[in-house]
């Protein structure tokens, strides 16, 4: 059992290209069972297939003297197999509290975080041990999230630095093959702990999948595996009807989508559609089927009809077909009584749509926020209040009328039709200068943030 299951992850590391020649690769290890049987695996590999194999370690000091020992017995192994090992110590309870994030939200905040100046600093790869199971869970996550085509393809054998050698076999395999070579894991408490949104999938979810059909975990990995396929090729697809359909103006940020898009199939126009109108707007949030959908029937229409679309992005008919391009009238500022557009634009705030693992730390500056990017629903919008407005008041999910709430925190009738909203349709995201709505909070479920930041605002300042 022992050869062909280190086989068949060779065989997956060579047909998904994940380790070339000569490269230096950082396998993160834990101490538990994916990660030494990932450890063993590689160091097997590089018998016969020459690359540099390194260890990290990162001690998240949440265990006491147990979280010291994984540490210990990690550098015992690789001093064992001859490979150098980096012990990281990071302090996860201080990142909680600082945070505002669960244990297990900063633990994998820092320990990516350590990952990824690895990475920056030399480009070396990241070895990580992911395996069946933990696709099975990510893909159900991004489903009951109503990910997209891309999401639905969970985890990639290779994504920038960081390679999963383990994808192609299951927790029981690695359990077996551990044993069979007599290898002792360590195993972490806090696994067991359905708290955490990973640990209760994995305890409760997957096990009931499993019990309506053995093969669950199997076919929700297949389905994996036909999503990145899938969205592979859609891209593919998309970057032909781009080349053919699309006339670019780099100097004047300026694009002109023929009208022969019209000979196309519909799923494919309207992903060009996306990707050309967010190239012009230097962003993807905020831009969806509302926009492309837009764009659809403006193809349609006469030659002098007009569009505007988030970002200060004009679309227009013309005898080509649609001309995208940045209106030249430049939006005023958030300032004072200044009148505003009702769609955000670089001109008014700065806005970025962040990694969860790059944000360190959840501003709490006056003008600088962070939202849960991937629950806002609908256009930003930045606003005056109007009526039907509503946010949410605590970690509950109870409601309040910003009527009442202006009420409730002594705001002078005659300013509250001047307080400014960051808005998703009629839910209040930010009362600007007072407080965000609670259901927009960062927590740990979130996996990408939007950080707002006012009219230029000094965080340091603001």
């Amino acid at each position: 059992m022992r050869e062909e299951f280190v086989q068949r992850i060779i065989s997956y590391i060579e047909e998904k290209a994940l380790i070339g020649e000569g490269v230096r690769v950082f396998a993160g290890v834990s101490g538990g069972a994916d990660s030494l049987c990932l450890l063993h695996v590689l160091s097997e590999y590089k018998n016969t297939h020459p690359f540099e194999l390194r260890v990290i370690h990162v001690e998240h000091g949440i265990r006491g003297e147990e979280s010291v020992e994984d540490a210990r017995y990690v550098q015992a192994v690789c001093e064992e197999l001859a490979v150098p090992c980096e012990v990281v110590s990071v302090d996860v309870p201080q990142a909680e509290k600082e945070l505002g994030l669960s244990l297990e939200e900063a633990a994998r905040v820092l320990r990516y975080e350590q990952f990824q100046a690895i990475a920056n600093q030399s480009g070396d790869l990241i070895a990580l041990a992911h395996h069946k199971e933990d696709q099975a869970e990510t893909l159900l996550w991004q489903m009951i999230r109503g990910s997209d085509l891309k999401g639905l393809g969970a985890m990639r054998p290779k994504r920038e630095c960081y390679i999963r050698p383990l994808l192609s076999v299951s927790r029981a395999e690695i359990e077996a093959y551990l044993t069979e070579r007599g290898i002792i894991w360590r195993t972490d408490s806090t696994n067991e702990k359905t708290d955490a949104t990973r640990n209760r999938m994995r305890l409760e979810v997957v096990p009931v999948l499993r019990q309506l059909n053995v093969g669950s975990v199997e076919h929700l990995c297949a389905m994996a595996d036909r999503m990145q396929r899938l969205e592979d090729y859609m891209e593919q697809q998309t970057d032909e009807i781009y080349r053919n359909c699309v006339l670019s103006d780099i100097d004047h940020n300026k694009l002109t989508i023929r009208e022969k898009l019209n000979d196309y199939p519909e799923i494919l126009t309207e992903r060009l559609f996306y990707r050309a109108l967010t190239e012009v707007a230097g962003s993807a949030k905020d831009i969806g089927q509302i926009h492309v959908k837009a764009l659809r029937e403006l193809l349609s229409r006469q030659v002098g009809r007009r569009l505007d679309l988030p970002y200060g992005v004009r679309a227009h008919r013309t005898y080509d077909g649609i001309e995208l391009c940045h209106n030249s009238q430049e939006s005023k500022k958030v300032t004072g009584d200044a009148q505003l557009s009702e769609i955000i634009t670089p001109q008014m705030v700065s806005m970025q749509v962040l990694e969860r693992a790059q944000v360190r730390e959840i501003p709490k500056k006056k003008y600088t926020k962070c939202f849960d990017y991937d629950k806002i629903k609908d256009i930003v919008k930045i606003r005056y209040p109007k009526e039907g407005d509503w946010l949410t008041i605590d970690e509950a999910g109870h409601t309040q009328k910003l009527k009442r709430y202006f009420v409730n925190e002594k705001i002078p009738a005659k300013e509250r039709s001047r307080t400014l909203l960051l808005a998703d349709g009629d839910h209040v995201i930010w009362v600007i200068g007072y407080r965000i709505s609670s259901f927009y909070k960062v927590d740990e479920h979130t996996t990408r943030v939007l950080k707002v930041q006012i009219d230029g605002g000094i965080e340091d300042e603001r």
